[in-house]
């Protein structure tokens, strides 16, 4: 696979006209973290996209660093950034401006240089906006998705070729991982909530996959460090325990998201069985992901059927501690828009949505499955294609 591809300059265009019509209260907005910068100018160097509410006005783009990088990547005029000091009169800001910033993730310490800088400028959060129009895709996100779930399938689809009695998870972790970086994978994945990080993935066997942690996820798993609390460990992998593969596929950026048990040996029919009423939940989900819909009303769906199963103090983690979803918008950030939750966010053609239904046992493990769809309108389109029942090797 190519390993850049570059963001056409109508692309960029679309996103800053969808963008510019929303900002009816606003002069215009600055956006300085990488991934939105990426998605309104097309490169991610170091720096601000200014977005104008002005619809004949193009967006400016001024980077610090790689300026020479900058401007081979993206299609728009890219000026140096030397500082924050004239940032009014670089940027052509208006007195008394309203200015949209990403008050969700913007260090107070920026805000406050953008803010002696604009004078008498008033600040609006614009993150909102922002992440709801990133939540629908265009057929050019669309295509490199479509790659990232074929790397995910590729790379989830080869622990049976490595998985033996007695390896630790982070050695099986790290063949999984090998292989998709040998496909393209950029070997991260980016979590836009607070002092949240990902590993590549979560690969955790037996009591571990079921290890509490903070990561907004339904599992968290022991992990290598106290400051990687999550993930794959040095615990060896024993037979008849179910081997959670849950791993993001990413191409260009784009993460795909998808969920697949392993064991060697059969597991305790307990286990099994509830394998088999996650797939009942993932399918219930995924005929509720219907364009008109809301998460709040598929989320409530997810849950109806978890107790008609009998599985209410499982799906989504024991008693106490679920993680209160049951799936969510994944693009160039693992976390997106719509939340399948208990939230408002309409379902609406070509998002892409991991539907996350996990059986959570502390003490014995996790069973489930994940999958990411594209939401049209003849209804869902499952991207990852792996077979969805326990695989035992």
């Amino acid at each position: 696979m190519r390993c850049l591809t570059f963001h056409p300059k109508s692309e960029i265009d679309a996103r800053t006209k969808e963008l510019q019509s929303r900002m009816d209260d606003l002069t215009g907005a600055i956006l300085f973290q990488s991934v939105d910068m990426l998605y309104f100018s097309g490169t991610a160097q170091e720096g601000l996209v200014y977005v104008p509410a002005d619809p004949e006005a193009e967006p400016v783009v001024m980077v610090r660093k790689s300026l020479e990088r900058a401007r081979e990547e993206s299609p728009l005029e890219v000026s140096p950034l030397k500082g924050l000091r004239n940032l009014k009169a670089d940027l052509g800001i208006p007195p008394e401006a309203t200015i949209g910033l990403e008050l969700d993730v913007l260090p107070y310490n920026n805000y406050a240089r953008v803010e002696k800088a604009l004078g008498d400028a008033q600040f609006v959060d614009v993150s909102e906006r922002i992440k709801h129009i990133r939540s629908v895709k265009s057929k050019f996100e669309i295509r490199i998705l479509r790659a990232a779930a074929r790397i995910l399938d590729a790379g989830i689809g080869s622990v049976p070729e490595h998985l033996v009695e007695g390896m630790t998870e982070i050695e099986l972790a790290a063949k999984v991982e090998a292989k998709m970086r040998e496909l393209g994978h950029q070997g991260s994945l980016r979590f836009r909530r607070f002092n949240h990080e990902l590993p590549m993935g979560h690969l955790m066997a037996g009591p571990n996959a079921a290890y509490p942690s903070f990561v907004a996820s339904p599992t968290g798993g022991v992990g290598p460090s106290l400051l990687q609390p999550q993930g794959p460990a040095a615990r060896k992998i024993k037979r008849n325990e179910p081997v959670l593969v849950d791993y993001g596929g990413v191409y260009n950026g784009y993460i795909a998201d998808e969920t697949r048990i392993f064991s060697i040996g059969r597991l305790p029919k307990e286990l099994e069985d509830a394998h088999i009423a996650a797939l009942e939940v993932e399918k219930a989900v995924a005929e509720a992901l219907r364009l008109g819909n809301s998460g709040r009303e598929v989320f409530g769906i997810a849950e109806e059927k978890g107790e008609e199963l009998g599985y209410q103090d499982h799906l989504g983690g024991p008693v106490g501690a679920k993680c209160g979803f049951v799936g969510h918008g994944v693009g160039l950030e693992i976390d997106e828009y719509p939340v399948l939750g208990p939230v408002d966010h309409d379902i609406l053609p070509n998002m892409a949505v991991a539907v996350e239904p996990k059986m959570i046992y502390p003490g014995l493990g996790v069973v489930g499955i994940e999958d990411t769809f594209l939401t049209t309108e003849k209804g869902p389109e499952r991207l990852t294609r792996l077979p969805q029942e326990i695989r035992r090797v």
